[in-house]
């Protein structure tokens, strides 16, 4: 019953986060851009009252969208507030757990691109790293609040926890150099554009993974090891298309791969490389993984991605 519209929900949430993933790779060009401009660039100085303001009505502005949005698109207001028991990983629940992945690597990436908007604005990066995961936590947490006055969806305290989750992540990994340097969280999407789920909830399509570098360690970062990572991942599948997937899948994996960000950087590719921290480039890793309704051992590749 609830998240029926989970699907249109997710749509103005990408696309922003589009725009601020565009910011955070296009930060640091000297000359003020059409874009630039369009993200409100100041050419002077701002003072930290002033970068403050921005926060502020970045999240007044948001809010207002939000709730204009939802309203308009989302039915909230039309009951009083219920909750939504969504689970997490069981066999019964709508994706298996992805989509609570889903939440946490959504937050986590809005962090960043908050961040990336309010050190671009001229914000210092201590205070950037603390106020982005805050913006992207309220914003995310608006919408299950706005949830919970919606006769499709409801709130979901397990949205709420994967959101903090990401939050939280983020911080930690931006405040702490040494994980930052080892760690990542990285999402992998091969899209099928079969079906009726939207673009960006095509969970049979997406992989979550974390990967741990070996160029973030003393030991291995002055060798050829350097360009090798170790990987954890969860995916589900067979929760959206039966025809695609008889039978359900809800695997997890251990996989060792190549770290595409590190080769790129090393190639001189220092921007484009920073897209690989943040998106698992396809058949870049061994995987060995278990399925937890077979309860069975997956051998490398031996299922196709769609």
């Amino acid at each position: 019953m609830f998240r029926r519209f989970y699907i249109k929900r997710t749509n103005i949430k990408h696309i922003i986060s589009i725009l601020l993933i565009t910011t955070h790779l296009i930060a640091g060009e000297a000359e003020q851009t059409t874009f630039e401009k369009f993200t409100f660039k100041s050419e002077k100085k701002l003072s930290d009252e002033e970068l403050k303001n921005r926060v502020l009505y970045t999240n007044l502005a948001g809010a207002a969208v939000v709730t204009a949005w939802g309203v308009a698109f989302w039915d909230y207001f039309t009951i009083s507030p219920v909750m939504g028991d969504e689970g997490w990983f069981e066999e019964d629940t709508k994706y298996g757990g992805a989509d609570k992945l889903g939440h946490l690597y959504s937050t986590y990436l809005w962090s960043l691109g908050f961040s990336s908007l309010y050190e671009y604005w001229g914000m210092e990066n201590e205070d950037a790293m603390l106020y982005g995961p805050l913006t992207s936590w309220f914003f995310q947490g608006l919408m299950e609040v706005g949830d919970s006055f919606s006769k499709s969806q409801g709130f979901s305290y397990e949205d709420m926890i994967a959101n903090t989750l990401g939050a939280g992540f983020y911080y930690l990994r931006e405040k702490y150099p040494s994980i930052k340097e080892k760690v990542d969280l990285r999402l992998e999407y091969l899209p099928n554009f079969q079906g009726e789920e939207d673009f960006f909830t095509k969970y049979d399509s997406m992989k979550y993974i974390m990967a741990i570098k070996f160029s973030g360690f003393e030991s291995t970062n002055s060798s050829f090891l350097k360009y090798g990572e170790l990987q954890l991942g969860y995916y589900t599948r067979g929760y959206q298309n039966e025809l695609d997937y008889p039978q359900k899948e809800r695997i997890v994996y251990i996989g060792i791969g190549i770290n595409v960000a590190e080769i790129l950087k090393a190639a001189g590719w220092i921007k484009t490389s920073k897209i690989f921290n943040y998106y698992q480039l396809p058949y870049t890793y061994v995987p060995f993984g278990h399925d937890f309704h077979s309860n069975s051992y997956v051998s490398p590749y031996s299922r196709g991605a769609f």
